[in-house]
């Protein structure tokens, strides 16, 4: 007597609700391998190559591999809204952002308060404000106030530098894109400082 085919579904067990009988998982698949090697005419003497062949496709169907894009997924939460931004792949699989790194931040403050003109004489460079070249010389081609890994300055000479130049801009004395003197202005080789 030859038993019908059983269903696809039968084969998906990797879900409990999807287990025939209520059986264990293990239980489960070695009743579907039983009765797929007994729908089959096959004579009894490969029943155990055929069973171990069906057993074999039903672990590989049933268990799931893990991958790195799975273990940095996400997980939704029961009872809570998710609003439609989150399932796009970005917010699904975010890439991590490293720290920036040392160089870009500059100098720690043990080697920047031994380098630091400012802070080794006490002087205050807002002070020199009113000096265009002094500003320009924290400015780069483009214009942009440099970093602290260009200056090497401590953390509170950078605030102040950055305000000195800001200053500088707004009164006029350098310009806003470039680290070229203002044409006309004091920078220009014509004039002197202080007087006369």
């Amino acid at each position: 007597m030859v038993r019908p085919p059983l269903s696809v579904r039968l084969l998906h067990t990797s879900l409990p609700h999807r287990n025939p009988a209520g059986n264990s998982g293990i239980s489960a698949r070695e009743s579907i391998a039983s009765a797929l090697a007994s729908s089959t005419s096959i004579p009894a003497s490969s029943d155990s190559s055929t069973a171990d062949a069906t057993r074999r496709m039903l672990d590989s169907l049933t268990s799931k591999v893990k991958t790195e894009a799975d273990e940095k997924r996400r997980p939704f939460r029961a009872n809570s809204y998710v609003p439609p931004h989150s399932l796009t792949s970005e917010s699904l699989y975010p890439t991590f952002k490293p720290y920036a790194k040392l160089p870009l931040l500059g100098p720690n403050k043990k080697i920047a308060s031994k380098i630091d003109p400012f802070f080794i004489s006490k002087i205050n460079p807002l002070e020199h404000d009113l000096n265009p070249l002094f500003a320009l010389s924290f400015v780069n081609p483009m214009g942009k106030i440099k970093s602290r890994a260009e200056t090497g300055l401590t953390w509170n000479s950078q605030k102040k530098i950055g305000k000195l130049v800001r200053r500088s801009r707004s009164m006029g004395l350098i310009s806003r894109w470039s680290n070229h003197p203002v044409q006309g202005g004091l920078g220009t080789s014509g004039h002197r400082f202080g007087g006369r």
